[in-house]
């Protein structure tokens, strides 16, 4: 989409009206590292999260998308949290790089091997 074209380190990435990441890293072209976390209620973050997308040139003038979540704990508890929304996370990856392969094949009009997110 046009209107998000033009983002810069420091700048938001509404997920939701209510939930925002900040741009953390910018290397047009080959990779966007989002960071932060989402409050629960009036409390900060049990964790600080960041989810990077890195695209990298192939030998065979293919292109690959690298996709990886991390989270730091902040609190004792937020592995109770975390873990949990972790595999949902992971269902919704993987539809979202499904969705992106999808355009990416009409566009070049060739298939393109299946997404696989990496996660540590």
């Amino acid at each position: 989409m046009p209107e998000w074209q033009d983002v810069g380190v420091g700048d938001e990435v509404k997920l939701h009206p209510k939930v925002a990441l900040a741009v953390a890293a910018l290397e047009p072209g080959r990779s966007l590292v989002l960071r932060g976390g989402v409050p629960m209620g009036n409390t900060p973050p049990p964790y600080d999260f960041t989810w990077a997308f890195v695209l990298r040139e192939r030998p065979d003038r293919t292109t690959r998308l690298l996709v990886r979540e991390r989270y730091a704990y902040t609190r004792r508890w937020a592995p109770l949290v975390v873990e949990p929304v972790e595999a949902v996370s992971f269902v919704m990856s993987q539809k979202m790089l499904r969705g992106i392969r999808d355009r990416a094949e009409r566009t070049a009009g060739r298939p393109l091997e299946s997404p696989t997110p990496n996660r540590s």
